[in-house]
């Protein structure tokens, strides 16, 4: 997309602004003086007020967005229907009746090329039956799942494109930095061609970096439905995918997240190529070191991942990496954090050879290793061990089940022994907590503010958030993409 003249005028104009290029009656703002010629404050030029408008962007690229509409056909529940039938017959609540119904979701999608690829969420399409894609127009256009990636919640698929479907490109250099202007267009709550602008109010960071990505943070207004939309600057490229908001309250409060231009385009390429995304895995669970510890193990500063469990018969047992080994470099890059280590490793091909240099007793040591495919079912395998736990009833009215976090899932999954907190086992397509991007395999370690040690801290926290009015609890969650927040619907409880 090339950027309309208009916004040229007002890039260079906000720039001129900036430098203190001022010229009287020319420029965006002209002092004024009072009869005793005294400076006044400035005054915006009229001619400047109307620049101010990103409607000729807005024109340039929302024929390459699309809304997505899904359906699914789930088992009806007897939760599903009025309480008082609930009340009446208590012995069928949480059974279904064996009868099919349709759930229907929606997001948001854009066009990547001419070819009808369209970029959008995993979290949108996961599970559906049929996936429609709803062109700037109003056309409907029955889509194909090209292929999925969970890690970065990265979607695409593939529709049948008219001769001149309008498409956008990523940015090939984003370069954001924060207090840069963004525009977020998608279908929120299902109004097609919303769009809403706000800057970068963070990028990465701790609590905000993923495992594979770093995420954008927003301030432009994103809710339910905005999902896989893009994220722009004002040259009309994308800069980000959104993918999530944090909010204590499930409905937006400035705070939403998109995946980089950078690894979406990484993984929209792979996708299309294979339908699928390939990660190497080194088999080892990692912590960053603080003062006290650097200082301990020999070193200076605090950088560098310190091993704390090594899978058996993974790529790193393999090589001979032990249990208190430090990590400082691989292949060939310092490695600052555990987080760094984690995102290095996830970008190498899987039966690559590289080397890794560490500490160990206080000599530094370089071993070769050989990396293998890191397997989706990781997290699965961990999952299949557990059997669910807690109130049926609040499950059923969550569409959320838990288990207790125990030493072979935690080894598992590669955390730390210290890490407490309750497994999310299965979460429902079509309830309120799947939207709010609760997902199976995530490890719930707060609720409300406070420790999570069993799935009764859980129930705790929703029924009190119910007895407050609330419409959700926030829970801070470890996913496969980091350490996190989610806003935790708890619906009435009838």
């Amino acid at each position: 997309m090339k950027t309309s003249q208009l916004h040229k005028t007002l890039i260079a104009s906000v720039g001129a602004f900036a430098l203190g290029a001022f010229t009287l009656g020319s420029m965006p703002f002209a002092s004024a003086q009072s009869e005793q010629g005294e400076p006044q404050l400035m005054r915006p030029d009229p001619g400047f007020i109307q620049q101010l408008s990103f409607a000729d962007l807005v024109e340039d690229v929302s024929p390459a967005v699309v809304s997505i509409r899904t359906t699914k056909e789930v088992e009806a529940r007897y939760s599903q229907l009025p309480p008082e039938f609930e009340r009446m017959f208590p012995q069928l609540r949480g059974r279904g009746d064996g009868m099919p119904r349709q759930a229907t979701g929606e997001g948001s999608g854009f066009f990547i090329d001419a070819n009808g690829h369209i970029v959008t969420n995993n979290h949108v399409v996961e599970g559906a039956d049929e996936i429609i894609a709803v062109l700037y127009d109003g056309t409907e256009l029955v889509a194909e799942l090209v292929g999925t990636d969970p890690s970065t919640d990265i979607a695409v698929l593939k529709v049948k494109p008219s001769s001149d479907q309008r498409y956008v490109n990523f940015s090939p250099n984003a370069d954001l930095r924060v207090g840069d202007y963004v525009l977020a267009v998608g279908n929120p709550f299902g109004l097609g061609g919303s769009v809403t602008s706000g800057i970068v109010s963070a990028i990465g960071g701790d609590d905000r970096g993923g495992q594979y990505a770093d995420f954008i943070q927003i301030d432009a207004s994103i809710n339910r439905g905005n999902s896989g939309g893009p994220t722009f600057d004002l040259q009309g490229n994308v800069v980000g995918v959104n993918t999530a908001i944090i909010s204590p309250t499930g409905g937006n409060v400035g705070i939403g997240l998109a995946v980089p231009a950078e690894v979406a385009a990484d993984v929209t390429e792979q996708i299309i190529e294979s339908g699928s995304v390939t990660r190497g895995w080194l088999g080892v669970g990692i912590r960053d070191l603080d003062a006290r510890l650097a200082s301990a193990v020999g070193l200076d500063e605090a950088k560098g991942a310190l091993v704390g469990t090594v899978t058996e018969g993974s790529p790193a047992d393999k090589a001979g990496i032990q249990e208190g080994d430090v990590l400082l470099s691989f292949n060939g890059q310092d490695v600052d954090s555990a987080t760094a280590l984690t995102r290095a490793v996830g970008r190498a091909a899987p039966g690559e050879r590289t080397k890794v240099r560490l500490l160990r007793a206080g000599e530094e040591e370089t071993l070769n290793v050989r990396l293998e495919r890191r397997e989706d079912d990781v997290v699965a395998a961990a999952l299949g061990r557990q059997e669910p736990e807690g109130d049926d009833r609040l499950a059923d009215s969550l569409g959320v089940t838990f288990a207790p976090l125990n030493d072979a899932v935690r080894e598992r999954l590669g955390l730390e022994e210290d890490v407490t907190g309750v497994l999310v086992t299965d979460v429902s397509v079509e309830s309120e907590a799947s939207e709010a991007g609760i997902r199976p395999g995530m490890i719930i370690t707060e609720a409300d503010n406070r420790e999570v040690a069993s799935v009764r801290d859980v129930e705790r926290a929703v029924e009190a958030a119910r007895d407050r009015g609330k419409e959700a609890v926030l829970v801070r969650v470890v996913t496969p993409q980091g350490r996190d927040f989610r806003a935790l619907p708890v619906g009435s409880g009838d």
